[in-house]
């Protein structure tokens, strides 16, 4: 095998320069096909040798439809418009091409700019405060997402509404002079109220094409928005499960309010096993009930190998299995009282494969606890029983007789109006 072999060889479509002949007629150059003869040439670019096109809106930026734009390869994108005198901001729009100005839909998550030492999309979202994390923790958080997408972080900056950045407000009175001090801290109490834009910069190779870095983008974007409040939760994961950012889960550990499965409960299966299948389904949803957060099972991921509760591939399930109906009847007729506010949703990965997610908001905790008809003693269906199943971490436990005899004593006294 040779050197060259070695080496990753590019993707996508190429990016070429529109030049006019003298006729008027279009003729698509590769940049290094440009030589100095070339007098003629359109602001536009073109996306291989055909009539697709990354379009310049007048006295404004570059602007490509997604569809499009996505089989283009980074490097060529690069050597096309790094440098380029009108600018080299590009947008994406999400409508069907061919782009028009009057129907645009742009993705405004994210804008890609193109450097001379590469292309990057830029993520801004607007805290209404400062920011809890400093800019590299937010790196360092975003870097795991980031890389499920065969992206990176390339840099993480803080900017105040008007353009400014904070260091530049702080520049005006100098650390340990005796003068600015209070000057200083009037103004760090002030910037820590302020709003804040954080912008992310996310890169990758040059070798990939626009589809890689536009998903990864995207996926940062959405995890950022997803963990503005605070660390990634129930009602986050299902969000970004509905932007089909499923990469964004790896590495995510279960929790309280996280559980993955990596296949779905046979509860169309005839005897015995459905039975089976359909109380460890409510048992799974019920010890999210009895639980004290939001929480959220996710069918169609599996856990590492390591045993650290870390989800590490994706497990999509078939959509013949997934039942919605059919798994709100079960639930309805296992779990008592019934649980308040679920919401099952599937996500498609493919043409025939989904994940499944059941999103079980906090209970109330005069409702608790949730019980199931049903239970399983020695790994056989009971059906006269029932069961009494909480989540503690990334641990399941069942209830003890003496909580239960304590549940009822404590629902006796409080009839009885007793404190």
């Amino acid at each position: 095998m040779t050197d060259s072999e070695n080496i990753p060889q590019p993707e996508g479509a190429g990016v070429y320069v529109i030049t006019y002949d003298e006729e008027g007629s279009e003729k698509r150059l590769l940049p290094s096909e440009v030589t100095d003869d070339v007098v003629d040439r359109s602001r536009d670019f073109g996306i291989n040798k055909g009539t697709w096109t990354i379009a310049r809106i007048k006295h404004g930026p570059l602007i490509a439809a997604e569809s499009q734009l996505s089989i283009v390869s980074i490097g060529s994108l690069r050597r096309a418009i790094a440098g380029n005198f009108y600018g080299t901001v590009l947008l994406v729009d999400r409508s069907a091409p061919p782009v028009d100005e009057d129907l645009l839909d742009l993705d405004k998550r994210y804008d890609i700019d193109v450097k001379d030492d590469g292309v990057v999309a830029v993520v801004t979202q607007r805290y209404p405060t400062q920011p809890a994390q400093t800019a590299g923790e937010i790196a360092a958080t975003l870097s795991r997402v980031a890389s499920a997408y065969d992206c990176r972080i390339a840099d993480v900056s803080f900017a105040l509404p008007g353009g400014s950045t904070p260091e530049e407000m702080l520049a005006h009175w100098p650390a340990g002079e005796e003068w600015s001090e209070r000057f200083r801290a009037e103004t760090i109490e002030t910037l820590a109220a302020s709003a804040h834009d954080v912008k992310v910069f996310v890169a990758t190779d040059d070798t990939n094409t626009m589809e890689t870095l536009m998903d990864g983008a995207a996926a940062v974007a959405d995890f950022l928005k997803a963990t503005q409040g605070g660390p990634l939760d129930a009602i986050g994961v299902l969000n970004l499960l509905r932007g089909q950012h499923f990469n964004v889960l790896l590495g995510e550990k279960e929790s309280e309010y996280l559980e993955v499965k990596t296949q779905m409960h046979p509860i169309s299966a005839p005897g015995d096993i459905g039975e089976k299948a359909k109380i460890e389904l409510a048992q799974d949803v019920a010890r999210f009930a009895n639980g004290q957060v939001d929480a959220i099972l996710v069918i169609g991921y599996r856990e590492t190998s390591g045993g650290d509760n870390a989800i590490g591939s994706l497990t999509p399930v078939a959509d013949s299995v997934l039942d919605i109906p059919q798994i709100n009847k079960v639930l309805d007729a296992r779990i008592v009282p019934p649980v308040d506010g679920l919401i099952i949703e599937t996500f498609p990965t493919s043409a025939t494969q989904s994940v499944l997610a059941i999103y079980v908001p906090k209970q109330p905790s005069e409702m608790q606890p949730y019980l199931v008809h049903g239970a399983i003693v020695e790994g056989k269906v009971k059906g006269v029983f029932f069961s009494i199943v909480r989540r503690r971490g990334e641990g399941s436990i069942t209830t003890s007789a003496q909580q239960i005899h304590a549940y009822i004593v404590a629902g006796k006294r409080y009839l009885r109006g007793e404190e």
